[in-house]
C-alpha cells in the first residue's frame, strides 16, 4: 500500500488514496448491485475494504478544507453507489447520509 511522503504535505497522496479506494469500490460492483445482501452488510464492506484503502496512512495527512471536502466526496461517492444512487437522480447529500444514519446510526458531522 505505501504512503507517499512529498514536501507539499499530503496534496499528492490524497488523489492516489482516491484512485485506488475508487478501483477497490468498482471491483466489488457485483456486490453492491445484489439486492439480496443487507445494506448494512453492504457498509461494513465498505468500511472494511474501500474506506480502510482510501484512509490508510490519513493520520499524516494536513487536513485542510480541500481536504475536508475530498474525504466527504469520496464517502458520499461510496455511499451512493450502495444505494444505487447516481448524481443523475437529483437527490442530496443530506438524504444519503438520512438512508444510511437509519442503518448505522448517526455519525458525528462538523
Amino acid at each position: 500500500m505505501g504512503a507517499i511522503i512529498a514536501d507539499e504535505g499530503s496534496k499528492p497522496e490524497i488523489p492516489a488514496r482516491i484512485a485506488q479506494s475508487t478501483a477497490a469500490l468498482a471491483k466489488l460492483n457485483t456486490i453492491w448491485n445484489d439486492r439480496n445482501i443487507a445494506l448494512s452488510s453492504k457498509i461494513g464492506l465498505m468500511c472494511s475494504l474501500v474506506m480502510s484503502i482510501f484512509l490508510y496512512a490519513c493520520e499524516s495527512w494536513t487536513l485542510t478544507a480541500d481536504t475536508e471536502r475530498r474525504i466527504q466526496a469520496m464517502e458520499m461517492r461510496c455511499l451512493r453507489k450502495l444505494l444505487g444512487i447516481t448524481y443523475r437522480d437529483n437527490i442530496s447529500n443530506e438524504e444519503v447520509r438520512n438512508r444510511t444514519r437509519q442503518v448505522i446510526g448517526p455519525t458525528k458531522t462538523s
